[in-house]
């Protein structure tokens, strides 16, 4: 689901990136139809998560955040800050990707999907929420009618980055948590918040703020 870059601390290699994506200003049009082939879903382990996208999940699988994490995340820690992604399989597919009879892919998580899911092709590649860009190599861009990119939805996944990145940086920075325990106590804090009604935890709320 997009793109897991090594960037050897060159900006060229970064512009060189998103050079090959295809930019967009956040209150333009975009044309995009999802052809269900899944190949979005079949590059491999890369879908970064936040311990909001954690909680939602375990929470829809009814299992708790531990059994998921062990299940199916990959926690890799760098510079002290824990990092999140979604294991895949031996062939690099998500765990949670199916098919059907007639081909067609499906996620059977869909409802409770990440937050980088329920975006692409919409990368969001700075939290400036300025401008965003679409990926040229899913099969489905340029497909159906113009129409408007999901402000709503893009401006909620910036505020959740930055609020998962804060809390992290609370607990570990600045509290003096290890950073797995750091890790667990932020995941804690979202869990709690989520059983007293927490918006961001309403899979309702989430589809309400638009899709691509």
């Amino acid at each position: 689901m997009g793109a897991c870059l090594m960037v050897d601390a060159l900006p060229d290699e970064y512009e060189d990136y998103t050079r090959r994506l295809i930019g967009l200003r956040v209150g333009d049009l975009f044309r995009f139809r999802c052809t269900r082939c899944g190949r979005c879903c079949s590059g491999g382990p890369n879908v970064s998560l936040t311990v909001f996208d954690v909680v939602r999940m375990a929470r829809f699988l009814s299992i708790s955040w531990k059994g998921f994490l062990r299940a199916y995340v990959k926690v890799i820690i760098a510079d002290l800050i824990p990092h999140m992604v979604l294991r895949g399989d031996d062939k690099g597919r998500c765990l949670f990707l199916a098919e059907k009879a007639s081909g067609e892919k499906l996620c059977v998580i869909y409802p409770a999907r990440p937050m980088r899911c329920r975006l692409y092709p919409v990368l969001v590649e700075d939290l400036s929420g300025e401008r965003v860009f679409l990926d040229p190599r899913s099969p489905g861009v340029g497909r159906g009618s113009p129409r408007p990119l999901p402000r709503r939805l893009i401006e909620h996944y910036i505020w959740e980055r930055r609020e998962h990145y804060r809390r992290l940086y609370r607990v570990i920075v600045e509290e003096g948590f290890l950073p797995i325990r750091g890790l667990y106590r932020v995941l804690e804090e979202a869990w709690e918040e989520a059983e007293k009604g927490a918006p961001w935890a309403d899979l309702d709320y989430l589809a309400g703020l638009g899709s691509v």
